[in-house]
C-alpha cells in the first residue's frame, strides 16, 4: 500500500537581522524620519557670526595697564598700539574699539603723569641744590 504523501510544513519567513526594520517602519510606533538632505544643501538658517576681535586693541589695553608697573616705555607703546588698532578696526570692521580707546587713554594719561612727576622731581632737586648753595655761602662752617 501506498502511504499518502505528507503535506509540507509551511516555513516561517526569515526574520530580518536584529536592529533592521522593514522599509518605512519606525520602532515602537514612532513616526518615520523624513529623508536625509543631500550634502550640497545648506541649512535654512544659521546664527549670525560676530566680527573678530582686533588683537592689537587688547595689546594696547594690556600695555596701558602695564604702564603702571613698567613706566613710560610701556605707556608710549600703548599709545602707538592704540592708534594702530583704532585704524585697523575702522578699516576692517573688527571689534575691540573700547579696548583700543582705553589703552590709548591710559597711555596718554600715564605718560603725562610720568612727565609731570619727572619735572617736579627735577624742580625739587634744583630747589634743594639752591638752598644748599645759599646756606654754604652764609658763613656757617661745617665740621
Amino acid at each position: 500500500m501506498d502511504a499518502p504523501t505528507p503535506t509540507p510544513i509551511p516555513v516561517a519567513p526569515a526574520a530580518p537581522p536584529s536592529g533592521v526594520l522593514p522599509t518605512g517602519a519606525a520602532p515602537y510606533g514612532a513616526p518615520a524620519l523624513p529623508p536625509a538632505t543631500p550634502y550640497g544643501v545648506a541649512p535654512a538658517w544659521a546664527p549670525p557670526t560676530a566680527a573678530p576681535h582686533n588683537v592689537l586693541a587688547w595689546v594696547a589695553l594690556g600695555l596701558g595697564v602695564g604702564s603702571l608697573m613698567f613706566g613710560l616705555l610701556a605707556s608710549i607703546a600703548a599709545i602707538v598700539c592704540g592708534h594702530i588698532a583704532r585704524r585697523q578696526i575702522r578699516e576692517r570692521g573688527e571689534q575691540g574699539g573700547a579696548a583700543a580707546l582705553t589703552g590709548l587713554l591710559l597711555g596718554y594719561i600715564l605718560s603725562g603723569l610720568f612727565v609731570v612727576g619727572f619735572v617736579l622731581y627735577l624742580l625739587f632737586i634744583l630747589v634743594m641744590v639752591g638752598v644748599g648753595a645759599g646756606s654754604a655761602s652764609s658763613g656757617f662752617t661745617s665740621l
